[in-house]
């Protein structure tokens, strides 16, 4: 008699190729998140050093002078004050074509209500104007290559916010942040950008004139 060869897996070698395959999935799909955060960090870094050209270009335009920031401005002529300026978003927008340069895809996601998702660095000039809106002075920077120019805004804002800026340390210094592998992404004004999980105190400063994490 000949024997016949068996065509069907028994339900404990099937058993067996499920559990493989599960702990291959459960091993992978972490990988695969993080490199999917990774690239979205990219993509992310990409729009600051964009956002950095529009802001080259308009300052070659405008004396070294970066747009008013420092309010909350729905659209050119709303605000927390009388004649409110143009938002800076607005302002900028003959110096760069992608209407989505604005939307970081990672945080837009997690913050579903914010209208933008980066902010305007103009701290220390708003302070030495007097609590007053004010622009950044490109050559007033001592420090440019650790001045926060722009970065992430780890924090909700209203839809019609088309100004966001850092007159909340929470803009920016909410951490961990809940995207991009828990890192935020900051603009220099040198133009760099780089990536943060923590902060170091020497690398990053608000202020114009002093290095060091100051606001002022």
């Amino acid at each position: 008699m000949r024997k016949h060869r068996r065509n069907a897996f028994t339900l404990i070698e099937l058993l067996v190729v499920i559990s493989i395959i599960s702990i291959l999935a459960s091993m992978l799909l972490p990988a695969l998140g993080k490199a999917k955060e990774k690239g979205v960090a990219i993509y992310c870094i990409n729009n600051l050093h964009q956002l950095g050209i529009a802001m080259q270009l308009y300052g070659d335009d405008s004396n070294d002078r970066l747009p008013v920031s420092y309010a909350n401005i729905g659209k050119p002529g709303d605000g927390a004050w009388t004649n409110a300026p143009t938002p800076w978003t607005a302002a900028l927008l003959p110096y760069y074509s992608n209407t989505n340069l604005l939307r970081c895809p990672g945080f837009s996601g997690f913050y579903k209500e914010s209208g933008c998702n980066y902010f305007m660095g103009s701290v220390a000039f708003f302070v030495a104007a007097g609590d007053a809106p004010a622009s950044v002075n490109l050559r007033g920077l001592n420090y440019p290559s650790s001045y926060i120019l722009s970065g992430d805004c780890n924090f909700p804002s209203y839809p019609i916010n088309a100004d966001l800026n850092d007159n909340d340390t929470n803009v920016l210094f909410a951490l961990p942040s809940p995207t991009h592998n828990n890192r935020v992404n900051i603009l220099f004004g040198d133009w760099h950008a780089k990536s943060y999980k923590t902060f170091k105190e020497s690398d990053l400063t608000f202020s114009s004139l002093n290095p060091g994490w100051d606001y002022y």
